[in-house]
């Protein structure tokens, strides 16, 4: 969730309001938001932007496997930890 300065883990994969995009290499982050008025499913957009990792607080199995398909790795993290946190943690995250 994109709210206000610092960025939140979404409870709802479906509900998300966008994609945080981190660059594990230097940092960086690109928020795409998600456009609610189209029929472009959350599932849909990350599948355009092609990361090769998710965190996500939840996820449907028909989500996870269309993801895991395309080849991204799907892990779950706590909505209350910092996004830099889970980020640096990822490997130790449970899978999806």
């Amino acid at each position: 969730m994109n709210a206000g300065s610092t960025p939140l883990l979404c409870p709802f994969f479906g509900k998300c309001d966008g994609v945080l995009l981190v660059n594990a290499a230097d940092g960086s982050k690109e928020f795409h938001p998600r456009d609610r008025s189209g029929a472009k499913s959350m599932c849909d957009l990350l599948l355009e932007l092609k990361p090769g990792q998710v965190i996500c607080g939840f996820i449907g199995k028909p989500e996870k496997q269309k993801l895991s398909a395309a080849g991204i790795d799907v892990r779950v993290g706590s909505c209350s930890c910092p996004i830099d946190e889970l980020v640096a943690s990822f490997s130790g995250l449970p899978m999806a």
